[in-house]
């Protein structure tokens, strides 16, 4: 670990918390493709219907193509989704994820698994060329004002700011990996019982095109990225928060 890195990473890691503060989990890999984008979803298709049968149409496709094409940012949307019991996995023309349904976060051995078949299947659909980024990324929700709990705040004259909305973002680099940290406590997210307010710790890290291959390295790298945002996320959070999400060893 670089002497410079400012979160200390704990030695020994909970194998789950109780209860489970995670929203979403994201793996995505960005990419260029010799196909046309209407040829895509038929190809994926082909080879993941029997386990994604249904298949729902994301905002960003009603935009005309020539109007996503001139925005980097819109290259780089899901246009098309295929849902399965447990994932949905999201395909755009220079992007593809694995997303964990809401609230309901399967654990990372069935996330790991569940990227291996896909690979497999995203190769033997045959369009995914060259690999632009490939990462992870994490968004956790709590109820009130997470700050208290966390090694990070923001300060004003030496004194740390309290009761008012706070939005922190910051950028890490952990060897060949980028990381964006972001924090809020006004958050708004949609439950079973209605709108909750409370805070978001939104942790992506990611690997640039020298650094990874899909079809190669794609799935190691992928589970970097998980363990370092793990690492990230228990570093962050000071033990009596730990405390109140039960955490369980090995």
């Amino acid at each position: 670990m670089s002497d410079a890195f400012p979160i200390p990473i704990p030695d020994r890691l909970p194998i789950r918390i109780t209860p489970c503060p995670i929203v979403e989990a994201i793996f995505e890999a960005r990419f260029v493709s010799p196909q046309p984008w209407a040829t895509m979803p038929g190809l994926l298709f082909a080879r993941i219907q029997e386990k994604y049968p249904e298949q729902k149409t994301l905002p960003a496709a009603q935009l005309p193509e020539d109007v996503r094409r001139q925005d980097p940012n819109l290259l780089i949307l899901p246009l098309i989704q295929f849902l399965s019991d447990n994932f949905l996995i999201q395909l755009g023309p220079r992007v593809i994820s694995l997303v964990t349904k809401p609230n309901a976060y399967p654990g990372w051995p069935a996330i790991e698994q569940e990227l291996k078949w896909l690979l497999g299947r995203l190769k033997a659909a045959g369009f995914v060329g060259e690999t632009e980024r490939l990462g992870a990324r994490y968004i956790d929700f709590f109820d009130g004002d997470v700050f208290g709990g966390l090694r990070l705040g923001l300060q004003i004259n030496d004194q740390p700011l309290r009761g008012t909305q706070t939005d922190i973002t910051t950028f890490l680099r952990r060897d060949s990996l980028s990381i964006r940290l972001h924090v809020t406590n006004g958050a708004i997210v949609a439950a079973k019982e209605g709108p909750k307010t409370g805070s978001l710790l939104d942790i992506d890290a990611w690997f640039k095109p020298l650094d990874v291959d899909l079809f190669g390295n794609g799935l190691a790298r992928f589970a970097e990225a998980h363990r370092e945002i793990k690492g990230l996320f228990f570093g962050l959070i000071k033990p009596e928060l730990l405390d109140k999400l039960n955490p369980a060893y090995e």
